[in-house]
């Protein structure tokens, strides 16, 4: 057995972090204040899955599973195209000011 385990055994709050180690959620928080657009392309991220799935269930019949899939993939390579040219230009215009 090792000592990491016996530790844990005798002490049962030996797992958790300190007091001066930083929460997931205030890691979390400082980096969505310093770079808020990752949160909102998570969101934007859940959201497309879940119009992507709810599309897919309520599509006709003419539409292959496969031509499907490839409509959705230029989509998704268009909303990836259209994110950086928005955050490479709100990049220079933060510079420029």
């Amino acid at each position: 057995m090792s000592s990491t385990t016996t530790e844990a055994k005798k002490n049962p709050e030996y797992w958790k972090p300190s007091n001066d180690e930083i929460s997931d959620k205030e890691k979390f928080i400082s980096k969505a204040k310093k770079d808020p657009f990752v949160p909102l392309g998570f969101v934007g991220l859940l959201g497309a899955i879940g119009y992507g799935v709810y599309a897919y269930k309520s599509r006709g019949p003419a539409m292959t599973t496969s031509r499907y899939l490839m409509r959705l993939r230029v989509v998704a390579q268009s909303m990836v195209v259209g994110s950086i040219v928005v955050g490479v230009g709100l990049k220079q215009f933060g510079e420029n000011s």
